[in-house]
């Protein structure tokens, strides 16, 4: 399924965390309410936790700095 949002504002809607949420749980609910499906979700957390891997950054760290990339 396609996105409706660009990857940037997903990231950056996910980062707005709710109280005893986990970054992977808000993902998921960001990307199902801009049309996305497990696939979706699946692409975006790996590209996530390898970008973090690379960087050694957690995964809202990561997540954060590739909102910011074009």
């Amino acid at each position: 399924m396609s996105l409706e949002a660009s990857r940037d504002r997903i990231l950056r809607e996910a980062l707005a965390l709710r109280p005893n949420e986990t970054f992977e749980k808000s993902l998921g609910r960001a990307i199902r309410r801009h049309g996305g499906d497990y696939a979706d979700y699946l692409t975006m957390v790996t590209e996530v936790r390898e970008y973090g891997r690379v960087k050694k950054l957690n995964l809202e760290e990561a997540a954060r700095a590739l909102s910011s990339q074009p």
